[in-house]
């Protein structure tokens, strides 16, 4: 997380928030569990499916994900090709709560 994204979420709950950083790749969200029962909010990057898992799991506590946007930074980068490309950087846009997820896939 980064600062900036820090300082908002505590903005948007009001205080001080305490982070408890998930590092592994989440395939079942089911391993969030016990961790999702030990807090007050969640904020997660996940796929939009594991997500609505996530909202049925969170069972009434709010969950949150990062919305951010690419700006261009003013440089150009050369790559290890020779091809030139323009250079963006990623940037905090705010927090959202999901309130309702429902998908419904197949595979193609």
């Amino acid at each position: 997380m980064t600062p900036e994204q820090r300082a908002d979420l505590e903005r948007v709950m009001h205080g001080p928030v305490e982070l408890r950083v998930w590092a592994d790749t989440v395939r079942e969200p089911d391993v969030l569990a016990p961790a999702v029962a030990d807090c007050d909010a969640v904020a997660a990057v996940l796929p939009p499916e594991l997500l609505g898992r996530l909202l049925a799991m969170a069972a009434g506590k709010p969950v949150l994900r990062a919305l951010s946007g690419r700006e261009p930074t003013g440089r150009v980068l050369t790559l290890a090709d020779g091809r030139r490309e323009r250079e963006f950087a990623f940037v905090h846009r705010g927090w959202e709560q999901i309130l309702r997820a429902e998908f419904q896939t197949r595979k193609l």
